[in-house]
């Protein structure tokens, strides 16, 4: 983790000298290796039952919840069905019906994807389209809060070490009266490369999706520090 301080210092007098306040602007920043590979999965079906592509998708659905009984990796599995229509002669043909799928899922590894993957082959009808979008590595929401609060503690600590040290320097009795944090989104140190596969459908016979380039990301959390110092 690295920090630095920048002492913008005010001094600003309360009574004559007797108190002042003193402001400083203190930043500490944390790379972070991404530990989730993040993928968006969809299914698509046109038929002229309704009842078939209700009976396709919840297959799919029962498949991703047997690979996923708790819920830990996968969200969404809501599937949407709206009747398609075709205009000849300014008349509405009824074509059937067009169902659709997606779940949003976060893994371990390209191997636990992949897993998903044949899973799903596996029961899927060959009527389901399915729809894969570009694999990336990102840093989880979990692991993104706790650094935020380590990073905070850090930074408290670095004030608190401040305060002191204005004690000792000026003979006085220093403070923090308040702090205000100001956080930056992570931003990647290099682009990431993501393996495109949009709108691709997924067959039998095709090669195991490989894993895409990972690069950390850089946190970076900023804070405004006021303290108060009064003569002992």
């Amino acid at each position: 983790m690295k920090i630095s301080v920048m002492l913008l210092l005010s001094f600003l007098p309360l009574f004559a000298s007797a108190a002042m306040n003193i402001t400083t602007n203190e930043q500490v920043s944390q790379a972070l290796t991404p530990d989730v590979l993040r993928a968006q999965i969809g299914f698509e079906e046109q038929n002229k039952s309704a009842d078939a592509i209700k009976e396709h998708l919840n297959v799919i659905v029962a498949s991703v919840k047997q690979f996923d009984p708790k819920g830990e990796f996968c969200r969404g599995g809501g599937y949407y069905l709206v009747p398609r229509y075709t205009y000849k002669d300014q008349k509405q043909i009824f074509n059937g019906y067009g169902g659709t799928l997606s779940f949003g899922c976060d893994f371990k590894s390209i191997d636990h994807y992949n897993a998903l993957l044949v899973a799903i082959q596996k029961v899927k009808a060959p009527s389901v389209l399915i729809n894969q979008s570009a694999l990336t590595w990102e840093v989880s929401l979990k692991t993104r809060n706790s650094t935020r609060l380590a990073m905070r503690a850090s930074l408290l600590q670095t004030a608190s070490e401040q305060a002191a040290f204005f004690s000792k320097e000026m003979k006085m009795h220093c403070e923090i009266s308040a702090v205000t944090f100001e956080g930056t989104e992570p931003q990647p140190v290099m682009m990431k490369s993501m393996l495109s596969r949009a709108n691709a459908s997924l067959k039998e016979e095709s090669v195991p999706t490989e894993e895409p380039i990972m690069h950390d990301e850089t946190l970076s959390l900023s804070a405004t520090v006021n303290y108060t110092c009064a003569v002992k």
